[in-house]
């Protein structure tokens, strides 16, 4: 398996968003929130794709109602 730096701390974090969501929705919402702090804390912002099927895109983070922005 391959290992350096930046996997292990993909996998750290990974591992801790795991353990503090309790479902898939929740685990999306606080990867998202996290990589928007990490691009910020960087200099720049995340820019998405996109989609085809528009019924997707602007999709409300309803999911994790008891986390806030």
């Amino acid at each position: 398996m391959i290992s350096s730096d930046i996997l292990t701390e993909k996998n750290r974090i990974q591992e801790k968003l795991s353990a503090e969501s309790h479902s898939i929705h929740d685990y999306l919402y606080r990867s998202h929130i996290a990589a928007e702090e990490v691009a910020k804390s960087y200099g720049f912002s995340l820019r998405y794709a996109e989609l085809p099927n528009k019924s997707f895109q602007g999709t409300p983070l309803r999911y994790a109602p008891e986390l806030s922005r």
